[in-house]
C-alpha cells in the first residue's frame, strides 16, 4: 500500500496523546531558547504491510464468498462461522515493537437475536490470542465494511498473524477481508484530486469504494495500488448514487491482456442486475472499445480512425470522458472524440462497471462525475443583437447567435432522416441568452451555456417553393392576423450558412426582398427547398404565417437545444460567422434600365454590420465590376437606435464605371474587407458614345505660289493604358483542432485549415508556426491538414496560421491558442 496520509478519521487515542506530548515538549524547548531535535515516528506509526485474508494459510474450511458479497480488497474475502476456521498470514516487521493492526471486516444481518457485537480471536506468532470485538456494520447487507483495531507485539523480521474462530469463546459469523499492519489510521490511499465542481465516485480510498454494490456474479476488488479490478464475472458493480442531470463521467481503465473486456454503464434506471436497464454500455475490449450499446438497441461502433489514433496499448491507462445529456451520449478517449449516439430518454440513472467473464480482469481508477459538460471551443463570443447601449436586445437586428443557431438546426437535420435540410430559419424570440465562453478564446462552451442560449423547441422540416420562401422573408416586416402592425414591427430571422438575400425597405410591402441565394446560386421562385424551423414557427408563430404552407413535414427527434449542443461539440472550433446574411440594397432614385460605361454607379447599402461591440466589422468595402476594381468605400458602423429595421452598417457607393467597359450584362460585386460579406448585383452596361470627329475645313485657293510643303513630323503613337487589374479578394481563414484534448508529451494535434473567399477557391501555401517550429502545406480544394509537433509542457500554446495568397486572393493570417493539458 502507499505511504500513509492523514484521513478524516480520528487517530487512535494513544497516538494522539503521544503527538500532544511531543508538541508540548517542543514548545517548552523553544521557549527555553533551545534547539529542538527532529521528532521521529514511533514504531507502528507507518504502515508496513497489507495482508489479504484469502492469501493466508487457510484451515477449517471457511467459505470464500466473493461470489456473494462485493467491495472486498484483493481478490476476495472469507466467511468464518465455526470453530477451527482460521487464516494465518505472514508479516515482516522492520523493527520490534507494538504495532496497530486494522482488520477490515463485515458483520451483516442475521436473526434478530444475533444482530449484536461479535468477536473472534487474533493470534500473534501462534500464541498470545486476543479476542477482538466486531460491532455490527449493517442491518441491511453484508457489503458494508469497517475496520476494527487491535495492537500486537511483533518481532523484528518474520511474524504471523491469524484470525481464528472458537465458538466456545467467540461468536464468529463474520466476513474478513484484509489486515493493515501499522499506520495511524486505516486505508493509506491518497484521494485522487477532483475537478472543480466534481464528485469522486472512486478516488482510490475505501470510503468511496464502499459506495458501490455488486450485482450478478463475480465482484470488484480494491488493489494495493489504490485501483479496483474485476474478478469472476459475469456481473457488475453499481455506484449507489443515481445521477439526476446532464453530467460528464471521467474514468481511467487498463486492460492487462489482449483478451480482457469490460464496459462502463451509464443512465441505467436500475442497479439490481448485471446489465443496465434503459441505459447504455460503453465497451472496453480487444475489438469493440468505445462502442456504444443501447439497452435493447443496435451497437454503434466508434470512429475507427479516431479510435486508432487515441487508443493506448494493452497495459497502459486510457481515459474515457463520457458526456451524458438528455439528447446524447458522447465518448471521448484520451481527449479525442470517438463516438456519439442520440438519445431521448429522460435524464437520470446509475453508473456501473461490467465484469464480462470469469477470465476478464480490467482495472479502474479515478472515477468522477461533474455536472459540467464541455462541448467544443468557440473562437469568440456569439451574441444577440443590441441597441446602441450595448446591452438592450434588438429583435430587428441580424445577429451572430441567430445565424449560428440556424446553422446548427440545418446541420442537425441535414441527413435524410431529418429531411436533408438546406436552409434553416430562426426567430429572434427563440434566442434566450448570449453564448459566451469563460476564459481566453478559443474557449470551451458548456452544455449549460448552449441550452441557455436557445428555447428548446422541437424542430420541423418542410418543403417550400422559392416563392413561399420569399413570402416568409417578407413577413419579417410584421403584420398580425388582423392586418395591424404590432409594437415590434420587424423581426429579423436568423439564417443558416449559405442562405443570403437582399432587401429594400423603401419598396412597397410584400415586394421588399429583391434577391435570394443559396450557396451563391439564385433561389428560383418555382424551385423547391428543404427548410427547418422550430415547431412554433412551423405553425405560423411570430406572424410568419407563410410557413404554414410548407408541405412534407418531418418531425426529427431533436430539439433546438440538443441541435446547438451537438453542433458545438462536433464542429469545434466554432466561429461566430462574421458575414451578414441579409443586406439592404437601395438605388437612389429609379434604377436605370442600363448604365452607360464611364458614368457613376450609385447604390446605398444598409444592414452591413452586426450591432454588438465584439462582433467583427468592416471599415471598408471593395467594389468591382466584371472583375475590375472600381473603388473602395467606407462603412459607417454607427448603431442606430429608434429604428425597427436592421440598418446598422451603412455604405454609400458612388463608383465610376470604366469607360471601356464592354456592353452587355455585368455584375457589380461589393466585398467587406474584414468580414467577407458579399453582395452581387447584376446590371446592364451600354457602351460609352463614340465622340463625333470635327471635319477639317477645305483651304481657299489663291494665286500665291504653293510652297513646297515640309514633310510632317510623325505623329507619336500613344502608349496604351493597361486595364486595371482585377481586385484581389480578402479571404477568411478557419482553423479546426481535431483533438479536443491535447496532452503534453503525448498528443500530436492536427489542424484542419480552411481558406474561403467569395466566389473563389483559394490556392497556394499555408504556413503554421509554433514557437521556433514552422510547418507548411498546400491547399487542395481550399483545405489543408497540418500535423503539429508534440507539445513539451502544459499550458496555452500559441499557433500562428499564415496564408500566402494567390493571384486572386489576398494574404491572410490568424493566431489561435491551444490548451495543452498535463500528461
Amino acid at each position: 500500500m502507499p505511504q500513509p496520509v492523514p484521513t478524516s478519521k480520528p487517530a487512535p487515542l494513544r497516538a494522539r496523546l503521544r503527538v500532544g506530548l511531543l508538541a508540548l515538549l517542543a514548545t517548552s524547548i523553544a521557549a527555553a531558547g533551545l534547539a529542538s531535535a527532529p521528532v521521529q515516528a514511533a514504531v507502528g506509526d507507518t504502515q508496513v504491510a497489507w495482508l489479504e485474508v484469502e492469501d493466508g494459510v487457510i484451515a477449517g474450511n471457511p467459505g470464500l464468498n466473493s461470489g456473494d458479497h462485493g467491495n472486498f480488497s484483493g481478490s476476495g474475502s472469507y466467511t468464518f462461522r465455526e470453530t477451527g476456521m482460521q487464516s494465518t498470514m505472514t508479516v515482516v516487521a522492520p523493527a520490534a515493537g507494538t504495532y496497530p493492526v486494522w482488520i477490515r471486516y463485515a458483520a451483516g444481518p442475521l436473526s434478530a437475536g444475533e444482530n449484536i457485537t461479535r468477536s473472534m480471536g487474533l493470534l500473534t506468532n501462534g500464541g498470545a490470542r486476543q479476542q477482538v470485538a466486531y460491532p455490527m456494520t449493517s442491518l441491511d447487507n453484508w457489503e458494508d465494511w469497517e475496520f476494527a483495531r487491535a495492537d500486537v507485539t511483533l518481532n523484528q523480521g518474520t511474524n504471523t498473524l491469524a484470525v481464528q474462530c472458537d465458538r466456545g469463546v467467540d461468536f464468529c459469523r463474520l466476513n474478513f477481508d484484509a489486515i493493515q499492519v501499522g499506520g495511524l489510521a486505516p486505508d493509506t490511499c491518497a484521494a485522487t484530486p477532483v475537478a472543480p465542481g466534481g464528485t469522486a465516485l472512486f478516488d482510490g480510498r475505501f470510503a468511496t469504494f464502499d459506495q458501490w454494490r455488486k450485482a450478478g456474479g463475480g465482484g470488484f476488488g480494491h488493489q494495493t495500488d489504490c485501483t479496483i479490478r474485476s474478478f469472476r464475472g459475469p456481473g457488475a458493480t453499481w455506484n449507489t448514487t443515481p445521477q439526476t442531470g446532464p453530467y460528464t463521467l471521467g474514468i481511467d481503465w487498463r486492460r492487462g491482456d489482449a483478451d480482457d473486456d469490460s464496459s462502463v454503464y451509464v443512465a441505467s434506471t436500475s442497479r439490481d442486475g448485471a446489465s443496465p436497464v434503459g441505459g447504455y454500455a460503453v465497451r472496453i475490449g480487444a475489438t469493440d472499445t468505445a462502442t456504444i450499446l443501447p439497452t435493447g438497441g443496435t451497437a454503434q461502433a466508434a470512429d475507427a480512425t479516431a479510435l486508432a489514433a487515441a487508443l493506448k496499448p494493452v497495459g497502459q491507462w486510457n481515459r474515457f470522458t463520457i458526456q451524458v445529456t438528455p439528447s446524447r451520449i458522447r465518448v471521448l478517449l484520451n481527449g479525442t472524440a470517438v463516438n456519439a449516439i442520440d438519445r431521448t430518454a429522460p435524464m437520470g440513472g446509475f453508473v456501473g462497471l461490467e465484469n464480462r467473464s470469469d477470465a476478464d480482469r480490467v482495472d479502474f481508477r479515478d472515477i468522477q462525475v461533474n455536472p459540467r459538460v464541455d462541448l467544443g471551443a468557440l473562437t469568440g463570443p456569439v451574441r444577440r443583437p443590441v441597441l446602441a447601449d450595448g446591452s438592450t436586445p434588438h429583435p430587428g437586428g441580424e445577429s451572430t447567435l441567430g445565424n449560428l443557431v440556424a446553422e446548427s438546426q440545418r446541420w442537425a437535420t441535414r441527413g435524410s432522416a431529418g429531411g436533408a435540410a438546406k436552409i434553416a430559419l430562426v426567430s429572434p424570440t427563440a434566442l434566450s441568452a448570449d453564448l459566451v465562453a469563460t476564459g481566453t478564446y478559443p474557449a470551451a462552451t458548456t452544455y449549460a451555456q448552449a441550452v441557455a442560449a436557445v428555447t428548446g423547441e422541437p424542430l420541423v422540416n418542410m418543403r417550400l417553393t422559392g416563392a413561399q420562401l420569399k413570402t416568409v422573408l417578407e413577413q419579417q416586416w410584421q403584420r398580425t392576423t388582423a392586418s395591424t402592425v404590432p409594437a415590434t414591427s420587424f423581426l429579423r430571422l436568423g439564417a443558416s450558412s449559405g442562405f443570403t438575400w437582399t432587401e429594400d425597405a423603401t419598396r412597397a410591402e410584400g415586394d421588399r426582398i429583391t434577391g435570394m441565394w443559396l450557396g451563391g446560386t439564385a433561389i428560383l421562385a418555382t424551385g423547391t427547398y428543404s427548410v427547418t424551423v422550430s415547431q412554433s414557427l412551423a405553425t405560423g408563430g411570430d406572424n410568419f404565417r407563410g410557413l404554414v404552407d410548407g408541405i412534407g413535414e418531418r418531425y426529427p427527434d431533436i430539439n433546438a437545444e440538443s441541435a446547438l449542443a451537438a453542433y458545438l461539440a462536433d464542429n469545434a472550433p466554432v466561429s461566430s460567422g462574421p458575414t451578414q446574411h441579409a443586406v439592404g440594397v437601395h438605388v437612389p432614385g429609379a434604377a436605370p434600365a442600363s448604365y452607360v460605361a464611364g458614368t457613376t454607379y450609385a447604390v446605398d447599402l444598409s444592414s452591413w454590420s452586426y450591432s454588438t461591440p465584439t462582433d467583427p466589422k468592416d471599415s471598408l468595402v471593395d467594389v468591382s465590376v466584371a472583375g475590375r476594381a472600381i473603388g473602395t468605400f467606407a462603412v459607417d458602423n454607427t448603431v442606430l437606435d429608434g429604428r425597427p429595421y436592421d440598418d446598422h452598417g451603412t455604405v454609400a457607393v458612388r463608383a465610376v464605371l470604366p469607360a471601356d467597359l464592354a456592353a452587355g450584362p455585368a455584375t457589380v460585386t461589393i466585398v467587406g474587407r474584414t468580414t467577407g460579406t458579399t453582395v452581387r448585383m447584376p446590371i446592364v452596361v451600354t457602351a460609352a458614345p463614340t465622340p463625333t470627329p470635327t471635319p477639317t475645313p477645305t483651304p481657299t485657293p489663291t494665286t500665291t505660289p504653293t510652297p513646297v510643303p515640309t514633310p510632317p513630323s510623325p505623329t507619336p503613337v500613344p502608349t496604351p493604358t493597361p486595364a486595371p487589374a482585377a481586385a484581389k479578394v480578402q479571404p477568411t481563414v478557419k482553423v479546426q483542432v481535431k483533438q479536443s484534448r491535447v496532452v503534453a508529451r503525448g498528443t500530436r494535434a492536427k489542424l484542419v485549415i480552411t481558406v474561403a473567399a467569395p466566389g473563389l477557391t483559394p490556392t497556394g501555401k499555408v504556413a503554421v508556426t509554433v514557437g521556433a517550429r514552422k510547418m507548411a502545406g498546400t491547399l487542395r480544394g481550399g483545405k489543408v491538414v497540418v500535423t503539429l509537433p508534440v507539445f513539451k509542457a502544459k499550458g496555452p500554446a500559441k499557433v500562428k496560421v499564415t496564408y500566402a495568397g494567390d493571384s486572386r486572393t489576398l494574404a491572410a493570417a490568424r493566431t489561435l491558442k491551444i490548451k495543452v493539458l498535463a500528461p
